[in-house]
């Protein structure tokens, strides 16, 4: 096993990624929708998140001992870099979805009730409070939360950093990244990152789909939402890959980037059921080729030959 281990790390950790996740994800989805008659707590499915990171930890320690685990998170402590990678991983997503609807609202009129965006703290607080049922944890959380919108903006931003953030970043750039980097170039490395990082991101709804859709809809249902799941990553996995590339190997921008992105969307979906998804999409595509082509012009050849 620890030669397989050795000889396919990634697929390898991988492997082991969606067995920690689906461990959570699916017996909690088959409990909520009545097929398991046990009850989960909703926080098994926040551990389940935290399968990548877990994985490369458990996959570093089979490949290169407790050197190659120190070696791996001490990228989360390379903070030193620009101003501008900082600003990058903040603001990259606010921006995007403010283009999104300033082109939806000019181009094709349509009409937003953006004073509904004031309503974040109170949206996040039941949307937490939706993660039922709870062994303590969330319930406290949520009585926290009701203290007011700093309290509410203190436990956002730290789920946001840790459930996203840190319990994948570990994985996607820290460990999978890093090794195929080595051996393929920039926009590869990217794309096949992608792939896995869509392949694993399923989650409860997705399984409540799946399990209660016959066997022809179910799969027709997981091909379109992985594919369309593809567009969306693909763009975002090459962002992050420039990120990683400028900061040189930094987890902790990545998890910031993860947790702004993820803090952004819910906001903005929360607020706006009519947010332009689509638009959303393409501008995150020409970004990227933007942001491709100035970090090409920035270091030549040299991230992108094998």
């Amino acid at each position: 096993m620890l030669s397989i281990t050795r000889r396919y790390p990634i697929l390898s950790f991988f492997i082991v990624s969606l067995l920690i996740s689906w461990a959570g994800w699916i017996p909690y989805t088959a409990s909520k929708i009545g097929l398991l008659k046990v009850s989960i707590p909703s926080e098994i499915i926040w551990i389940a998140e935290f399968g990548p990171s877990i994985s490369a930890i458990a996959i570093t320690a089979a490949i290169s001992g407790s050197k190659g685990i120190k070696l791996l998170l001490s990228r989360i402590l390379i903070w030193r870099t620009r101003l501008s990678w900082y600003l990058f991983a903040i603001f990259i997503t606010p921006l995007a979805i403010a283009l999104s609807i300033a082109i939806d609202m000019v181009f094709f009129q349509t009409t937003y009730d953006l004073s509904q965006l004031r309503n974040w703290d109170s949206n996040f607080i039941d949307r937490t409070n939706g993660f039922t049922p709870s062994m303590g944890v969330i319930t406290r959380l949520v009585s926290f939360m009701q203290n007011g919108p700093i309290e509410t903006g203190v436990i956002f931003l730290v789920l946001a950093l840790t459930n996203g953030g840190l319990s994948e970043e570990i994985g996607w750039r820290g460990f999978a990244l890093n090794h195929l980097q080595r051996r393929l170039n920039f926009l590869t490395s990217s794309i096949l990152v992608a792939i896995l990082w869509a392949a694993w991101h399923t989650g409860t709804l997705f399984w409540q789909t799946v399990l209660t859709s016959t066997l022809t809809d179910g799969l027709s249902f997981a091909t379109v939402y992985l594919i369309q799941y593809l567009i969306l990553v693909t763009p975002l996995s090459i962002l992050y890959t420039v990120l990683y590339y400028g900061t040189r190997g930094s987890i902790l921008l990545s998890i910031i980037l993860h947790a702004f992105y993820n803090i952004s969307i819910s906001i903005v979906s929360a607020a706006l059921p009519n947010f332009p998804m689509i638009t959303f999409v393409i501008l995150l595509w020409v970004i990227t080729i933007c942001s491709t082509i100035v970090f090409w012009k920035s270091n030549g050849t040299q991230a992108f030959g094998t």
